[in-house]
């Protein structure tokens, strides 16, 4: 895959954000099958990797799903017997055995690195993570159709139990720990209150330390094979110097800020770790 296939735009001011929401509006009311996933990252990675793959200075797939394990396991153990868990977070019968994703789903919640890979359907709210961090540095919005994994779940029924949100038992697909080609698939439960404020859901691999950048490319093309170059997968960048008016504009006219994005105390601190990292590498 040559990257140059999947760049977009170069995002240098609100006005290019404000033309870029509205073209991608007007392209899902013309074909009305569109449905955007957004993610925003505050620097050029080129990469789409999930948290837990970068606690790994090499990788090692038999340790880590071993790892993985033990920590769902021990996650388990620890939640059931929270004494301060808010009546909108899930019970823990529906994050037990047989749910092993939609636990790490809520492990993501509790700030605990997991293989899944966040996105929303809302673009501010991508544009919010882009530009909320390292002021100092250029970001990048990605975007693909969500639409691709429509086929994929025509042809494995089971995975539709991916996207069941309700609060009750749900029996997963085995995905963990299994071998044989790498997948990339969609996880929507949305069990807890920041995934439903944000509009968010993960993507996940069957291999910890695949880059999902190239899985959805493959899965792009699969879905559209009509498509030479896949354009409903895309990089855009957004420049450095845009960042602190783009949060202006989020704040002033569509109300987005850290505590609309961040509704619970666990999801403020990460922000403020996060803020306190960026104002530091800016200054010092």
């Amino acid at each position: 895959m040559n990257i140059d296939e999947i760049t977009g735009t170069k995002l240098t001011s609100v006005a290019d954000l404000i033309d870029l929401e509205e073209s991608l509006r007007h392209q899902a009311l013309n074909d009305h099958r569109n449905q955007w996933a957004f993610r925003g990252q505050p620097q050029e990675f080129g990469n789409l990797v999930p948290s837990f793959q970068r606690q790994f200075s090499k990788p090692s797939r038999g340790a880590a799903e071993t790892i993985e394990m033990r920590l769902i396991s021990a996650f388990r153990e620890h939640y059931a017997l929270l004494g301060d868990r808010s009546n909108d977070m899930p019970a823990p019968s529906s994050i037990d055995t047989g749910r092993d994703l939609r636990c790490l789903s809520v492990m993501q919640h509790y700030e605990i690195p997991t293989r899944l890979l966040d996105w929303t359907s809302n673009f501010w709210t991508a544009i919010y993570f882009a530009c909320a961090g390292d002021p100092s540095a250029n970001a990048e919005l990605w975007q693909y159709d969500r639409r691709v994994f429509v086929k994929q779940r025509e042809e494995s029924p089971t995975l539709s139990t991916l996207l069941d949100s309700g609060n009750h038992q749900v029996q997963e697909p085995i995905l963990l720990g299994v071998r044989g080609s790498v997948q990339i698939l969609e996880l929507d439960p949305r069990l807890t209150p920041r995934m439903r404020k944000q509009e968010a859901h993960h993507t996940v691999s069957t291999d910890p330390f695949s880059d999902h950048v190239h899985l959805l490319y493959e899965q792009q093309k699969a879905g559209f094979p009509e498509v030479a170059a896949p354009r409903w997968f895309l990089k855009h960048t957004i420049a450095s110097g845009c960042k602190p008016k783009a949060l202006q504009y989020l704040a002033e006219h569509k109300q987005i800020t850290a505590s609309s994005i961040f509704p619970d105390v666990v999801g403020l601190g990460r922000f403020l770790r996060w803020q306190l990292e960026s104002l530091r590498t800016m200054m010092l």
